[in-house]
């Protein structure tokens, strides 16, 4: 539609502009036309046009039959006027080309506002589509992995990974009312309101935190999607809380925020490309 617009504009403007070239023409030869009577002559060339420059004389005439002898040359008013007439109709055309331009200035500009509120009221509506999708998404998983810390394996001190796996357990079921289960060499917890991530993130800080001697990889995964939970579990991300780019995402869209997302790397798994991401206290 706009594009049809300003061609009809262009369209309008290069008409007005043929008839003043048209104009100042007529001027030209009403000039010759002017000299040839003034010396008494005939200019056969000049009859192409005679036709139209006739009409305006006649109609000048009509206004003023008047004329001047000056230096034995007969100045009939006539001529004056039909140049007046011809300024007047240029000075016309070049306020109708000002007012085409005035008139799309104003079309396009109001075309512009209404393709941009147009696309204010898409984007606004697809905005609310993707808030209610994404809001829509309530379960999430969190799969932990643990094993001694490094520096227990030059200490003779025999670390009983099973019986710290039994205190996190215990306390997270405390803490959390979730109850674990065994999942891909480690443990899986499923929760049904990510809108209340938060209080779950905060205890499992205090297990990332705490003095045990194990160490902890935590992952996180909206949907229980527990193939990309396996994919996450085996980067091995010890001492991080970490999720894949559209779980990170979602949180986005959650009402409050204690925590804050970075993304710590993208990697190749399987023939598919990982954006991982990382839950991270806010200092």
């Amino acid at each position: 539609m706009q594009k049809l617009t300003s061609k009809s504009f262009e369209f309008t403007k290069n008409i007005l502009y043929f008839f003043k070239i048209l104009v100042i023409f007529s001027i030209l030869m009403l000039l010759f036309e002017w000299v040839e009577h003034l010396l008494n002559t005939n200019w056969t060339w000049l009859n192409f046009i005679r036709p139209l420059l006739n009409s305006i004389l006649n109609f000048s005439e009509s206004i003023n039959k008047n004329s001047i002898n000056l230096l034995g040359a007969i100045f009939e008013f006539k001529y004056g006027i039909a140049l007046i007439i011809f300024t007047i109709i240029y000075y016309a055309i070049n306020g109708l080309i000002f007012l085409n331009s005035f008139l799309e200035k104003i079309v396009t500009n109001t075309q512009t506002l209404c393709r941009k509120i147009e696309e204010e009221k898409f984007n606004k509506s697809l905005q609310e589509d993707i808030n209610k999708k994404q809001r829509q998404i309530k379960n999430f998983s969190i799969a932990i992995k643990t094993k001694a810390k490094q520096k227990y394996k030059y200490e003779e001190i025999n670390v009983d990974i099973n019986e710290q796996n039994l205190l996190m357990n215990k306390y997270i079921m405390e803490k959390l009312s979730v109850i674990p289960k065994e999942f891909n060499g480690g443990f899986l917890y499923e929760f049904h309101d990510f809108n209340q991530i938060d209080s779950v993130l905060e205890i499992m800080f205090k297990v990332l935190k705490s003095t045990t001697p194990i160490e902890y990889a935590i992952c996180v995964q909206i949907n229980n999607n527990y193939t990309l939970l396996e994919k996450l579990m085996s980067l091995d991300y010890y001492g991080k809380i970490i999720m894949l780019s559209e779980t990170s995402y979602r949180y986005e869209f959650n009402p409050i925020h204690k925590y804050e997302s970075t993304q710590i790397g993208i990697f190749q798994n399987d023939n598919q490309t990982m954006e991982i991401h990382e839950f991270k206290e806010i200092m």
